[in-house]
């Protein structure tokens, strides 16, 4: 995903000649769908998205959002992460953003000359115990430090500051994992998470360049010694008192332990903390908080853009296929002409679930148009579990950074891939960076690209966003 080209791509999308139609019909996970960015669609009444965090708000140097964190204690305060590498504090209470950051980490990211295209601050997560531990972590490409630690990924946790909960500490920081990726400016994944299990779980990409140009045949994504292109779990806080000390997957490993449960561990030379394997460049991930279903979305190299799904009880670890699959077939089409030569013979081109090879297929994906007029950056985004808005409930969102078309599921069943469906829901939104959900299930569409961030909500705007543990005015009582 190219952040820093942004700007340029929606300007580019919202030039398209023509409106092909006002909305995309579902289409069946057997097939990808293809749709033109250029189409327009718009959220049934009275579903609106509206503005809730305005460009004005930002200061100078961190005006680009890419996450919006609901730290769950009882606060009106929101953590608002940007790309620079300061992360802002947005006061509920009078809906404007605190002018003294939490914390400041443009100097570990490089500024804001390092912090674009796909480097920068990639995600913030907070501790499910934060309102009583204050720690929160980060995930971000690093500056300079000397030779061969420019772009380096870092995992490293913060903690609130004891005296004043609207500021963190700087001098807490500890490194948790750092990941090595200086050859490459592009593909660093970015995500990080929180399961049902308690484990946190990161998205990497894969190490960059095209088709995956890692180290020994099909590159990193189909290696298990390398954790670039996985959806990797640890334990960061002793969940799991059987867990083991990491291995020397990653620089300077530390402040965690493995789960012994991870489909790896203790199986040399693999890493430990793989959870699951060929992915490409996963930017965004979710779980759904009613069933723990994972849903990953993978930005595609020049064909294919994908929304992975991990259900529950599925068991670890799941291989999405890149760089042997792209979409619902091989990597090496005529688009993206990735070599294949060392994968399974598999030139099938229907959706599996999993396929005879073993990979499992996206039950969700969108035709890239070879970066002409289809998604580019796909941008996976959450399951409404949310109570204002009974319309949506249980439907999935996600988005393209390119094509600024918001998209839901009309049918989920993640027991029944090859049936989910879905359709264009909004359009107009591009510069996607992201979605947020808060601690009452409603949802946000991070637009970094347009320094802003907007809410989901049933007609009336979104009165609840940026409220605390208190009686709303329309009578809700947050839980």
């Amino acid at each position: 995903m190219m952040i820093g080209n942004a700007r340029s791509k929606l300007l580019a999308a919202l030039c398209a000649a023509a409106t092909l139609m006002s909305s995309a019909s579902a289409q069946a996970a057997t097939s990808c769908q293809s749709v033109s960015c250029s189409m327009t669609c718009t959220p049934p009444a009275p579903v609106g998205i509206s503005p809730l965090v305005a460009s004005n708000q930002f200061p100078a140097g961190m005006t680009t959002p890419i996450a919006f964190v609901d730290p769950d204690d009882g606060s009106s305060r929101r953590l608002i992460a940007t790309q620079q590498g300061a992360i802002l504090v947005w006061d509920g209470a009078s809906s404007q953003i605190l002018p003294t950051p939490f914390l400041d980490l443009r100097d570990d990211v490089g500024g804001p000359v390092l912090a674009q295209n796909e480097r920068g601050l990639l995600a913030l997560v907070v501790a499910p115990d934060y309102a009583s531990s204050g720690r929160l972590y980060v995930m971000y490409t690093r500056a300079d430090l000397g030779p061969g630690t420019l772009g380096d990924v870092v995992i490293a946790r913060y903690q609130r500051s004891a005296g004043n909960p609207a500021l963190g500490s700087v001098a807490s920081a500890e490194n948790i994992l750092v990941i090595e990726h200086s050859s490459a400016s592009n593909h660093n994944g970015g995500w990080l998470a929180f399961g049902p299990d308690g484990f946190l779980y990161i998205a990497t990409g894969d190490g960059g360049g095209g088709c995956d140009s890692g180290a020994g045949a099909n590159g990193d994504g189909q290696h298990n010694d390398s954790l670039a292109g996985k959806m990797l779990r640890i334990d960061v806080h002793g969940v799991d008192a059987s867990g083991t000390a990491p291995d020397d997957c990653g620089v300077g490993v530390g402040n965690y332990t493995i789960p012994t449960s991870n489909p790896f561990a203790g199986q040399e030379p693999a890493c430990d903390e793989i959870w699951a394997t060929g992915l490409r460049n996963p930017f965004r991930f979710s779980f759904d908080r009613q069933s723990g279903d994972l849903f990953i979305g993978d930005v595609g190299q020049s064909k294919w853009e994908e929304i992975n799904i991990i259900p529950s009880t599925a068991p670890a670890p799941v291989n999405f296929g890149w760089v042997c699959r792209e979409g619902c077939e091989s990597a090496g089409n005529a688009e993206s002409s990735c070599p294949v030569s060392g994968c399974p013979l598999d030139a099938g081109t229907s959706c599996e679930f999993p396929r005879a090879s073993g990979f499992f297929d996206p039950p969700l994906c969108h035709r890239n148009f070879n970066h002409s007029d289809g998604f580019r950056s796909i941008i996976g985004g959450y399951r409404y579990r949310g109570s204002r808005i009974p319309s949506i409930a249980g439907d999935y969102f996600y988005s393209d950074a390119y094509c600024g078309q918001v998209w839901k599921t009309d049918m989920l069943d993640t027991a029944n891939p090859a049936a989910i469906s879905s359709s264009c829901w909004a359009s107009g939104y591009g510069g996607s960076y992201g979605f947020a959900e808060d601690h009452l299930g409603e949802l946000y569409l991070i637009l970094g690209a347009a320094g802003r961030i907007d809410c989901i909500h049933n007609g009336g705007g979104c009165s609840w966003a940026g409220q605390g543990d208190t009686l709303f005015a329309d009578g809700f009582e947050g839980p």
